[in-house]
């Protein structure tokens, strides 16, 4: 696995920070909006929201969502020429077009077993409600279903076309609820126990029924996130794209970790180098592929059956449909994981969207209580501890000479949270 640099910091001019008027063209003011665009801002500029509004306003587009917390911008529908002219702009550092991003889906089952948490008797996994992880993760995904039994969703918000509203947005497809079970579902007498029991789930909705959303939702989800950083310890995106890229997202995401929230991410589902996929290939994020284990057990005995599926996968092997590569930092269980579900039920399905919420769960034992780190450093260190705490006890088949550690919480020194 080579080691990976971080974003380089962008370099800012104490000149042209104010938004002036732009030189529009009547060719530009009378062309229709046609298509959705990212506009990244320099980040000392100063009145987001004016600037945002003034630029639109001049170049005939319509202002979806401004942001503040996690990059300075906004996304509009513009014209193809006006997103051009605005990319002459002193004061705009990216003008990208919206793209296309989908869940990578498709009990505690074997997966918290396979990683050792009933080993660690900090996590008093019992069956009995009696504690739990202090600690706030974010979902961001389809939404979580808010009224489910079996979880402690203590906010949320709808981000879906570009901008977040409070107290909205639940859960019409049920991947967002199955990752917040396996980071965190109550240690009671019904259904699974996550990673981190109990912990606070922020639901953040970036994904429609379908399981798909646009870069403009991510982008207004992780400014809501990051505008709650002194709250939220962790985020957790399974979700992506093939090819795509973002350079205000990446600015987001490296602003998330300034802050000190660990920002976790799948590696994605289509047995290709994750090199290529966004976000799991940005520096600062810990990145997860998925391994098959069919008995919850270590040792590789649990035979190449898959009690959810109609394929084989040979027991602690890399899964057969799991993204491999360099970047990735960490492996955890993704193959037929039971989880909760929309409307309060349960499911078992597979992906690397079901392995990133093991390590964001992970991630949430460092993090709790006084552990909360604040900082860039302390963000990435919990990526190193995740890493190094990590065994070798599994088969990588995957082919691509890399293998990363197995997520591995049975050290009660380490994963003692509070």
């Amino acid at each position: 696995m080579r080691p990976r640099t971080p974003l380089l910091a962008l370099l800012v001019s104490a000149l042209a920070l104010s938004a002036a008027p732009l030189p529009v063209s009547a060719t530009v003011q009378q062309a229709a909006p046609d298509s959705t665009y990212i506009v990244q801002l320099n980040p000392s500029l100063r009145g987001t929201h004016s600037a945002a509004e003034t630029q639109v306003a001049q170049l005939g587009g319509e202002l979806v969502g401004v942001y503040q917390h996690a990059f300075k911008g906004y996304t509009a529908r513009l014209s193809a020429a006006a997103a051009e002219k605005l990319k002459g702009d002193p004061s705009v550092l990216s003008v990208e077009p919206d793209a296309v991003v989908t869940h990578f889906a498709q009990t505690t089952p074997t997966g918290v077993n396979r990683i050792f948490g009933p080993s660690n008797p900090n996590l008093d996994i019992d069956g009995t409600d009696d504690e739990r992880v202090d600690v706030d993760v974010a979902v961001v995904d389809t939404g979580v279903d808010q009224n489910h039994p079996d979880l402690n969703v203590v906010a949320r918000a709808n981000c879906v076309i570009g901008f977040c509203t409070n107290n909205s947005g639940t859960d019409d497809n049920g991947h967002g609820s199955h990752v917040a079970g396996t980071v965190g579902a109550i240690d009671n007498a019904i259904g699974p126990v996550g990673v981190a029991p109990g912990a606070r789930i922020h639901a953040v909705k970036v994904l429609n029924s379908a399981g798909s959303g646009s870069l403009a939702g991510i982008a207004a989800g992780i400014d809501w996130v990051v505008a709650r950083r002194a709250t939220i310890e962790v985020i957790n995106l399974s979700l992506g794209c093939s090819g795509c890229s973002s350079s205000a997202i990446s600015s987001a995401i490296t602003n998330a970790v300034n802050a000190g929230i660990v920002v976790v991410v799948a590696a994605g589902n289509s047995h290709a180098n994750t090199s290529s996929f966004f976000p799991a290939n940005h520096p600062d994020v810990v990145t997860v592929s998925a391994l098959t284990d069919n008995d919850g057990l270590a040792g590789g005995a649990g035979g190449n059956r898959l009690s959810c599926r109609s394929e084989t996968d040979q027991d602690d092997t890399s899964a057969f449909y799991s993204n491999y590569g360099a970047t990735v930092e960490i492996t955890a269980p993704g193959t037929c994981i039971y989880s909760t579900y929309r409307s309060g039920g349960y499911s078992t399905i597979s992906g690397t969207s079901m392995a990133s919420p093991h390590v964001a769960g992970a991630a949430a034992l460092l993090t709790s209580g006084a552990a909360k780190p604040t900082t860039r450093a302390g963000s990435l260190a919990v990526r190193s501890t995740l890493i190094s705490t990590g065994n070798s006890n599994w088969t990588d088949d995957s082919g691509d000479g890399v293998k990363e550690p197995l997520l591995d919480v049975h050290d009660a020194s380490v994963y003692n949270p509070a």
